[in-house]
């Protein structure tokens, strides 16, 4: 439900609590597949939490009486720490939220490489879109679509890319606001191994 006036600024840090709860509860349908629900979600938030996954200062909010109900990653770099050191340093924590499927995480995420894409040169790349599951179906993702144009025309860019998962329902809003598929990326051992059937690239001239 929305409560009040939205309106979309720069992320804080004081954001990361609410922005890690929006993106991961419900969890994402890979991880899920690789943990469960509960043990999904826990570790997708710790991930947001650490860094490792969204880096705040590309990141604006969705706010409603006080409260973030939205998110959206953007710019021509994105993306949180990924660095060999970062994830060393969080190897301990991770272990203990997956317990014995930490195995099985780590293969997952091996096999997501192989329905990822290389970031298109000079593209200015959506790379997270996430609404409070309470707050869906309000206008709201279309919304901060809308900011990131916006602030894609500003940094000068020619067109906006959207990575995402071949059956999210969220392909419908992009189509809705003039992004067309570019391509599709299918692996059977991931989805074998996450329920997932793969990711697809689209991309919106501006």
């Amino acid at each position: 439900m929305i409560d009040g006036e939205l309106t979309i600024r720069k992320a804080a840090k004081g954001d990361l609590d609410a922005i890690a709860r929006i993106m991961n509860y419900p969890p994402e349908p890979p991880m899920e597949g690789l943990l469960g629900r509960r043990r999904a979600s826990r570790f997708g938030e710790f991930l947001v939490l650490r860094g490792a996954v969204l880096s705040l200062a590309h990141s604006w909010v969705a706010v409603a009486g006080g409260s973030v109900i939205g998110v959206v990653e953007c710019g021509l770099e994105t993306g949180g720490n990924r660095s060999l050191g970062a994830m060393l340093r969080l190897l301990p924590r991770a272990l203990w939220i997956a317990g014995r499927k930490i195995p099985r995480v780590l293969y997952g995420m091996r096999l997501q490489g192989r329905v990822e894409f290389e970031r298109a040169p000079g593209a200015f790349v959506v790379a997270q879109l996430y609404v409070d599951e309470a707050a869906r179906n309000r206008g709201i993702g279309g919304r901060l679509l809308d900011h990131a144009e916006a602030l894609a025309h500003e940094s000068g860019a020619r067109q906006m890319t959207i990575e995402t998962g071949i059956a999210n329902p969220a392909r419908r809003l992009y189509e809705r606001k003039g992004y067309r598929l570019i391509a599709t990326k299918a692996n059977g051992a991931y989805e074998r191994m996450t329920g997932s059937p793969g990711r697809v690239l689209m991309a919106k001239d501006i």
